[in-house]
């Protein structure tokens, strides 16, 4: 390299004006997409929880009503607990559901790695519990607010 040009590079610059002005777009961008994410999450507690098996419905329970479910699930109802067995074709999935706390959560699984087991218990709308091998979904039942003898 020339002295020449080695000089031109030295009078430079670091950032010129356009790329501060594509940084500060990014940097805008990531702070509204930010606030966006984390500040409309549903954080009302749940009304009940459902139990989804391969996109099927297996389990629904509204907290102070009945538990609806399918044929071949345990149901075991311990005062102000349930415990659901989901047994998938390839194995199964325990559930325990507490009346009082209105939370729900994977207790045992056969599955490899238990991803499922660690999940947070579920006490809000904005949560959910996925166990990949079985194709378990477990979600909050969801009020419809407009129409209150709804719940999606």
């Amino acid at each position: 390299m020339s002295l020449k040009k080695v000089k031109e590079v030295k009078k430079d610059k670091g950032f010129k004006l356009f790329d501060l002005i594509i940084y500060g777009v990014i940097a805008v961008f990531v702070a509204v997409l930010f606030t966006v994410i984390f500040t409309t999450q549903n954080k009302t507690p749940i009304a009940g929880v459902r139990i989804c098996v391969a996109a099927e419905v297996v389990f629904e329970y509204e907290f102070g009503g009945e538990p609806s479910y399918k044929d071949g699930l345990d149901v075991e109802e311990n005062g102000n607990s349930l415990t659901v067995t989901v047994h998938a074709d390839n194995g199964y999935n325990k559930v325990y559901i507490d009346k009082l706390t209105k939370t729900v959560k994977v207790i045992e699984a056969d599955c490899r790695g238990k991803q499922c087991m660690y999940f947070a218990p579920i006490e809000n709308n904005s949560q959910l519990i996925y166990c990949s091998p079985h194709a378990l979904r477990i979600e909050p039942l969801i009020n419809d607010f407009n129409n209150p003898d709804i719940i999606m």
